[in-house]
């Protein structure tokens, strides 16, 4: 009889044990399908950002406010606009744009994607930057209708912080690039001043305070002659260097501006009175022609370059070629070397003695 009533107990536990793991295996299904629900039910709540190559093209404005400055302060608000084929900035100033940003800008709408909920309360907008004073905020326009409005505020791990226009909350956007929303004024501007093939250039005339350069391309080699300001007629430079007008030439061949002196007159640019002018002459008599004044941001200096009606900044790499004296197209000395073909004198610190020296036999063996 026990070992009977010992067979009914350890059939109980089994039993008992085989539906404690079919219990168990059945709440933790119905728990990964209930957060699978609540997460399809989340996900279905977002908003849907859907841009494509049909939709970005239809777009024709774009208008950027800047967030606000370390001071508090916000920057320019920049307005972009299609005109034809091209597009244009029409605030603040009005100029041709540079349209490569601002298609990389539209081109952008088609990755952004909204990630999370992070907080459906608008009252949390100044907790992550998206108070409309703090955030970027920028309107994408296809005709008179609003395509796309956002608000972009601190950045982390969990994504863009942003705001949805039409939608409450604080949400987490991923494809959110800064870089193309947060540019200065100047970078949405086309840069380009001029541009030609340096194998064109036939002859470079340059005017400063140290002189009047004249150089000539004949056939594949450059000539130069220099003449000073009381001088009667120009001589050939001593010891010139072919490769510094080639390298001249080189560095105006693709020439941008890098900044604009927006509301500046000449007088304050130093352009009432150049401190020096350049001159390039292609081979079908085109000319390019760059004046130089005084120093603008940084190192740069501001610039008046022909069939551009605003003054620019340029780098100083360019200009210095304009405001260089004789030296800068003459060959450099050759290094002399040292007496004994370059080796240093015996005795100089760190010299051992030669081989043989340190000999008591003078180095002659046994």
């Amino acid at each position: 009889m026990a070992i009977e009533t010992d067979k009914k107990l350890y059939i109980a536990v089994g039993v008992l044990a085989v539906l404690g793991v079919a219990l168990y295996v059945q709440n933790q299904k119905a728990k990964a399908e209930e957060g699978k629900y609540t997460a399809e039910a989340a996900t279905a709540d977002l908003p849907k950002l859907e841009f494509n190559d049909e939709s970005v093209k239809k777009i024709d404005k774009v208008v950027i406010t800047p967030a606000a400055g370390d001071a508090g302060k916000s920057q320019q608000e920049v307005t972009l606009e299609k005109k034809g084929e091209a597009w244009q900035v029409t605030k603040p100033v009005t100029a041709k744009a540079n349209d490569a940003n601002v298609k990389s800008l539209i081109d952008n709408l088609k990755s952004l994607k909204v990630q999370e909920s992070i907080n459906p309360s608008k009252e949390a907008y100044g907790e992550y930057g998206l108070a409309d004073n703090k955030a970027l905020h920028a309107v994408f326009y296809k005709g008179a209708e609003v395509s796309a409005d956002f608000y972009f505020g601190e950045s982390g791990s969990r994504g863009q912080m942003s705001r949805i226009k039409g939608k409450d909350g604080v949400y987490a956007i991923k494809g959110y690039s800064s870089y193309l929303y947060a540019r200065d004024v100047k970078d949405w501007r086309d840069r380009e001043l001029f541009k030609f093939e340096d194998t064109k250039a036939k002859t470079v005339d340059i005017v400063n305070e140290h002189g009047t350069f004249a150089f000539v391309k004949d056939g594949e080699n450059w000539k130069g002659k220099f003449k000073k300001a009381k001088e009667p007629a120009a001589k050939d430079i001593a010891k010139f260097d072919p490769e510094k007008v080639k390298d001249l030439v080189r560095a105006f061949k693709a020439l941008n501006a890098d900044g604009f002196a927006d509301g500046k007159s000449a007088a304050d640019t130093g352009l009432d009175k150049p401190v020096a002018t350049l001159t390039i002459t292609l081979d079908d008599g085109a000319k390019k022609t760059v004046e130089i004044g005084k120093t603008a941001e940084g190192t740069a200096k501001w610039a008046r370059v022909s069939g551009i009606s605003e003054i620019v900044s340029i780098g100083s790499w360019n200009a210095e070629w304009a405001t260089a004296d004789v030296t800068k197209f003459a060959k450099s000395d050759e290094k002399k070397e040292p007496p004994g073909g370059g080796m240093p004198p015996m005795g100089m610190p760190g010299m051992g003695m030669p081989p043989g020296m340190g000999d008591p036999h003078g180095g002659m063996g046994e």
